[in-house]
């Protein structure tokens, strides 16, 4: 019993995350962007005054390196701006914005978020959707207790 509990637990959690990170990618193909873009414009769009790289991985929940080569090819390709890097010494403690560029495509990326949410959620009601990420944040914090032990 625990061994298909283990079974269905794990591989369902990984199916759900690799569908995840499908939609991403093929979501923001269709926009001409990596699939590694499109939290980076979510959060940035979400923060007007910018972000400094660090603070962008933390809300991404991603590497610092990997957030620096996301915001370098944003940055060539004309979606976001360093600003204020002459006030902070560094490039990296200096805020990152979205350009008008930028924000009419992160418009796109809200738009494609907002959907793919409505279309997984549509069978399920306010209730059950309730549970489900009260159950989920549960599952985590217990998750993060275990690996931390």
């Amino acid at each position: 019993m625990e061994k298909a509990r283990f079974e269905d637990f794990v591989g369902l959690i990984s199916l759900i995350s690799k569908e995840i990170q499908r939609i991403k990618t093929v979501e923001a193909g269709k926009l001409g962007l990596k699939g590694s873009d499109i939290m980076c414009l979510y959060y940035l769009g979400e923060h007007e005054e910018g972000l400094t790289g660090a603070e962008l991985a933390r809300e991404a929940e991603v590497t610092r390196a990997a957030v620096s080569r996301t915001l370098s090819r944003l940055e060539e390709e004309g979606f976001v701006e360093v600003c204020g890097e002459e006030a902070t010494g560094s490039r990296y403690r200096a805020p990152v914005r979205l350009t008008e560029r930028g924000q009419r495509v992160n418009a796109e990326v809200g738009e494609i978020i907002r959907r793919v949410v409505i279309e997984v959620g549509e069978e399920l009601g306010d209730i059950q959707r309730v549970q489900m990420y009260r159950s989920l944040n549960v599952i985590l914090e217990r998750l993060k207790g275990i690996s931390r032990e």
